[in-house]
């Protein structure tokens, strides 16, 4: 939305723990209020960003920001040499299996 609007200013930093649990943020720019509380919720209830990444938000909104970080997130961990092996894996098992 802020794109639309012509008011991009601003960034979306999450402070991450183990395994990508998020244990903080920092919102700065236009309406950043108005994605504090889903951040303060995630932070509480120590969900990753793979959590906020599969969350489903009208679009376009500001509250884009957060999920944008948390896609960046979860897109590096899945780029290790170990995730792709493992995706690799996954995949081949599936395409063995027999059809439905």
């Amino acid at each position: 939305r802020a794109v639309v609007e012509g008011r991009t200013e601003g960034f979306t930093r999450l402070t991450l723990g183990r395994r990508s649990r998020l244990t903080g943020a920092t919102v700065v720019g236009p309406r950043a209020g108005e994605t504090l509380a889903e951040l303060t919720l995630a932070v509480r209830k120590g969900l990753t960003t793979g959590d906020i990444a599969g969350t489903t938000h009208p679009y376009p909104t500001y509250g884009d920001g957060p999920w944008n970080a948390a896609i960046e997130d979860v897109r590096a961990r899945l780029s290790t040499p170990l995730a792709r092996g493992a995706t690799w894996l996954i995949a081949r098992g599936r395409a063995t299996l027999p059809p439905r």
